[in-house]
């Protein structure tokens, strides 16, 4: 049995570089040589605990970049970026095209082991090609491709004005994309945030989430909140923030994944009558188009630190938690 080296999540802060055997891919499947790796906010709630791992021990990782090794002619020593559900292909949500929810689907990363590994496994359908991007951008296109899900199921009008609640990778790349659609979107920061001077090369203006509401009472239409609202900092406490700066029978965009509880005055929700839409990974449509908008430079990823060597893995997981950092890459 051929073994390689991976880093492997056995419980709370407890990530360990250790050998562990090569996988072996389902018939039909690709077998992928990690290139890049991103610690995304999910692997870092695995990491500190707060999300409960679905698989024990567990190799992380889902924004990845790799070189196919084993699988399909056509894919063979390309450099592709995965999709991170792998679905069955023949229940009933697959066949209503809602893939992404197949109950029988496995995970990269999250219940299927993932790409802080030398190599991991994935089926071909769920390989995109990726030439002409770097690696390490190229780990962008998955939480990229995320954002363009929220903005397909929910999509805001023009002229409607937009808060984006955070200041981490999802809004940093959310800001970008919103500022080319045509809007003028106001970041949400906390006091204190070193990632403020980031937000402010994007947004139209930056509020403090302590004043959040009193601007929104001066600068919106009629002073009655923003059109949309998208959570995207990984704070559970934000929704109650967002309900609160929405305007009535507004949007509130849910795409946080800590794994805990959050706690909202419903009532206000139901007075407003606001729309809370929950949006997750995208689908292939959205992969396409990640792709171009980052190969076009339209969205630049910030990526703050970059670790050389898998064995670094464990001091890349304690870089993200930093308050500075945006988004921090492993390179196998």
């Amino acid at each position: 049995m051929r073994c390689l080296l991976a880093a492997v999540l056995h419980g709370p802060r407890e990530l360990r570089v250790e050998e562990v055997a090569e996988p072996r891919p389902p018939e039909g499947w690709a077998l992928v040589r990690t290139v890049a790796v991103g610690v995304c906010g999910t692997d870092k709630a695995f990491y500190l605990g707060t999300y409960p791992l679905f698989k024990r021990p567990l190799v992380p990782g889902h924004e990845a970049a790799g070189v196919v090794v084993e699988g399909p002619e056509g894919l063979r020593g390309r450099l592709v970026v995965p999709e991170i559900n792998f679905p069955c292909w023949k229940c009933e949500a697959c066949r209503e095209g809602l893939y992404t929810h197949c109950p029988s689907k496995r995970t990269l990363g999250i219940d299927f082991d993932g790409a802080f590994a030398e190599r991991f496994a994935a089926p071909p359908e769920a390989l995109h090609p990726v030439e002409g991007l770097d690696a390490v951008v190229a780990t962008e296109v998955e939480p990229l491709a995320a954002l363009l899900n929220a903005l397909r199921q929910a999509p805001p009008k023009a002229g409607d004005s937009v808060a984006v609640i955070g200041t981490g990778n999802l809004a940093v790349m959310l800001l970008q994309l919103l500022k080319h659609l045509g809007f003028e979107p106001v970041a949400v920061a906390r006091r204190g945030s070193p990632k403020v001077r980031i937000a402010e090369r994007y947004a139209a203006d930056v509020v403090f989430a302590d004043e959040l509401r009193e601007y929104a009472s001066r600068r919106t239409r009629g002073g009655l909140g923003f059109d949309a609202v998208f959570e995207v900092s990984g704070d559970p406490s934000a929704l109650e923030l967002a309900v609160g700066a929405v305007r009535p029978r507004g949007t509130v965009h849910l795409k946080s994944t800590p794994g805990g509880s959050a706690a909202f005055n419903s009532t206000i929700a139901v007075v407003k009558e606001v729309r809370i839409v929950g949006t997750r990974c995208g689908t292939f449509r959205e992969f396409r188009e990640a792709i171009e908008l980052l190969k076009r430079g339209v969205v630049k990823p910030e990526i703050t630190a970059v670790f050389e060597g898998l064995a670094r893995a464990p001091e890349a997981f304690e870089k993200s938690l930093e308050r500075g950092q945006v988004k921090v890459v492993v390179k196998p």
